[in-house]
């Protein structure tokens, strides 16, 4: 009976804190030591967005459904672009501060093969790592929610 009991606990624990761990509707989207809480309706992308060594795509994460053609977004979808910075013996960027409310958007891209469209672009450190991040979106609400993945990104030291 108590081996039962025990089962019942551990088991109720495991599924309550499962839920726990993100907020509802999102999932942790996780590569390359950076993780971001994303929408239901974002996913990471493998899709190469810039093809420059250093600074090196890091994390894509997008709510672009498919391959997205010649790196051109449609008017409803977003793109969070990160890029790593390998710097070595430089002070860095300064760190990362949480976006309050996005910077008025302009033309961005070309540099790498980099997608070309309306965005905003921040430049931040975290836990010794720069990194350039680039938020595509044209419709506010798509920028909202980009803005929101941006701000819970976690970087892990390297």
């Amino acid at each position: 009976m108590q081996k039962l009991a025990l089962a019942t606990c551990v088991s109720a624990a495991l599924v309550f804190a499962s839920g726990a761990s993100t907020a509802a509707g999102t999932h942790v989207v996780r590569i390359n030591g950076v993780r971001a809480l994303a929408p239901r309706d974002w996913h990471f992308t493998n899709e190469v967005f810039s093809t420059c060594v250093s600074p090196s795509q890091t994390l894509a994460i997008t709510n672009a459904r498919g391959l997205i053609p010649d790196a051109e977004l449609s008017k409803n979808d977003g793109l969070v672009l990160l890029l790593e910075a390998k710097r070595i013996g430089s002070k860095g960027f300064a760190p990362r501060r949480i976006v309050r409310a996005l910077p008025s958007s302009s033309a961005m891209g070309g540099c790498c093969d980099m997608p070309e469209g309306r965005g905003v672009e921040f430049l931040f450190r975290d836990h010794g790592r720069d990194f350039y991040a680039f938020v595509y979106a044209r419709e506010p609400s798509v920028a909202r929610a980009a803005v929101t993945i941006l701000n819970t990104l976690r970087v892990e030291d390297r």
